[in-house]
């Protein structure tokens, strides 16, 4: 099981059929924030934690912006 959805796009998809593709990974990225947020203050993350929320985060945004750019 993935912790992110894979956005699978190429040249020849229609600029409809990239924003169907990037549409869950978003929702799932809104999802991921707002649990962030409703997080207690009094709530640890440690480093490896904290790391690899931000790896999530940065690997979904970056697979997003590729499928916006093909």
């Amino acid at each position: 099981m993935h912790s992110t959805i894979e956005i699978n796009s190429h040249k020849d998809m229609t600029a409809e059929q990239i924003l169907e593709e990037i549409r869950y990974p978003i929702e799932n990225l809104e999802l991921f924030l707002y649990a962030l947020t409703k997080m207690k203050v009094d709530d640890f993350l440690n480093d490896q934690e904290f790391t690899a929320i931000i790896n999530t985060i940065h690997h979904q945004v970056v697979q997003i912006t590729q499928a916006v750019k093909v």
